[in-house]
């Protein structure tokens, strides 16, 4: 076994760890400390927050996982509409995840060797977009889901979901930083393609 296999299979393993502490230690947060920080009334979903973090740095499937933990676990805590919660927190996570989440090595690898290699924004940025874009597609159902209720929407509604958006992508800037130091260690322990692509050109 060569060093570089051990590395990889240390970093595997620290990843998994931090999976499996982060998405409990979300959900505790969410439901215990995060209704007591509140900013005009509105606290930001850290559900939300973890799930952008999952999705960038661990893809889709992981991410499609944890966004139905957390929405079991919120249908459960809030059980007001029927399956609103699950179906919201897997759906979103999901469609969301198609957009953010990274690529595979071989899916870059093979864009390099076919010469199509697609510019990628900045992970801490599409971690941000991800959330954010969760928040909102969650807030967008939850404002129409009152409406078809018969309640009738103020801009004090409009601004609640937009402030709740507005504090996820803060809140997710701040948090995914250190949660993804944790994931990933060092930056210098990150794999590093050295040598040149092999291209097929066409005759």
């Amino acid at each position: 076994m060569t060093v570089s296999s051990d590395i990889r299979q240390v970093s595997s393993f620290r990843r998994y760890i931090v999976l499996l502490f982060l998405v409990p230690l979300g959900y505790l947060f969410e439901v215990c400390v995060m209704p007591y920080l509140k900013i005009g009334g509105v606290s930001p979903n850290l559900l939300y927050a973890v799930i952008g973090i999952v999705t960038v740095a661990y893809g889709k499937l992981r991410a499609f996982w944890v966004g139905m933990i957390y929405g079991l676990l919120m249908q459960i805590m809030l059980p007001s509409v029927s399956y609103l919660n699950l179906a919201l927190y897997s759906l979103t996570t999901l469609f969301c995840s198609f957009a953010f989440a990274d690529k595979p090595l071989k899916t870059l690898e093979y864009e390099r060797a076919t010469n199509k290699n697609r510019k990628e924004l900045p992970a801490w940025l599409r971690t941000v977009l991800c959330a954010a874009l969760n928040t909102l597609a969650y807030e967008a159902v939850n404002v129409t889901y009152l409406y078809i209720d018969g309640a009738e929407l103020t801009s004090a509604h409009i601004f609640r979901a937009l402030l709740d958006v507005v504090l996820t992508a803060v809140l997710t800037l701040i948090l995914q930083f250190p949660i993804r130091r944790l994931i990933f260690g060092r930056r210098l322990n990150a794999p590093v393609m050295r040598t040149n692509p092999v291209v097929f050109t066409k005759n």
